[in-house]
């Protein structure tokens, strides 16, 4: 629990530094953590194998610099972005003849990698450079539906959730979505304005059922591949994945309700 606790006031501190630096240099903290969730799925799926096919490891990183980096450092036609990443890593399916080594699945899977990837991050450094406050939203609720969902389901968690993920509770996944969007109700209201009260709760519930869900999603890729953890690059939480699949889940959610507001 030290460890755990001692990891997440560290990767809070880098994300709040890297914030009040300008959403320029949170842009290349958001990149570097956008790298290293694409190799950790990379790793998990290729393990040894990924150095057979390490120039298209290479590809993705390159096709996630555009993604990730897009209107912040240069812009570029949205189509291009979607396009030049399809092609890149659709296209050496013809030339590896040993389809055991890469193949058109290969592809998509790595291809699913980059967009999500690439697209959720951007979602969260372009939130950073127009309203640095729906940034923070953003971290908020994932961290705080996560904390609470954890916390409660210690304490007072009795009923497994789902076989995806054994040690979550349906105790612990009230406690963390009631908590989620109460706090970020509060804050949402207090920092950022502009909505009704319900309006404001039910956009909050959202974000936090996203947020659960987000974390579901992402370890069902662990179970698939059976492992446990994405990495242990941070103590107590595992790797990028495993502390930012919520947060991912929660950028993609606020884009589309922003857009649709």
């Amino acid at each position: 629990m030290k460890k755990r606790t001692f990891s997440a006031v560290i990767l809070l501190g880098i994300l709040i530094g890297s914030v009040f630096l300008g959403y320029k240099v949170f842009g290349l903290v958001m990149l570097i953590a956008s790298m290293l969730g694409y190799h950790e799925l990379f790793q998990i799926k290729y393990g040894d194998r990924r150095q057979n096919i390490a120039m298209i490891q290479l590809l993705g990183y390159f096709s996630l610099v555009l993604l990730v980096l897009n209107n912040i450092f240069f812009s570029l036609d949205s189509n291009l972005l979607v396009v030049l990443p399809i092609l890149v890593l659709t296209i050496p399916v013809v030339f590896y003849r040993d389809y055991d080594i890469y193949n058109i699945n290969d592809a998509f899977y790595i291809m699913g990698c980059v967009f999500f990837l690439g697209f959720s991050f951007h979602n969260i450094v372009f939130m950073a450079k127009m309203d640095i406050y729906k940034c923070i939203l953003i971290f908020l609720i994932a961290f705080i539906t996560d904390t609470y969902a954890y916390i409660g389901g210690r304490l007072i968690g009795r009923h497994p959730l789902t076989e995806i993920s054994p040690k979550k509770t349906v105790e612990g996944s009230i406690i963390g979505t009631v908590m989620g969007c109460a706090i970020g109700s509060v804050y949402y209201n207090l920092a950022i304005g502009g909505l009704d009260i319900f309006s404001m709760i039910l956009l909050c519930l959202v974000l936090t059922i996203l947020s659960e869900i987000g974390d579901l999603v992402m370890s069902s890729i662990k179970r698939y591949f059976h492992k446990k953890d994405y990495s242990n690059l941070i103590p107590g939480h595992g790797g990028i994945m495993d502390r930012f699949d919520s947060v991912l889940f929660v950028s993609l959610g606020l884009s589309i309700i922003i857009s649709l507001l």
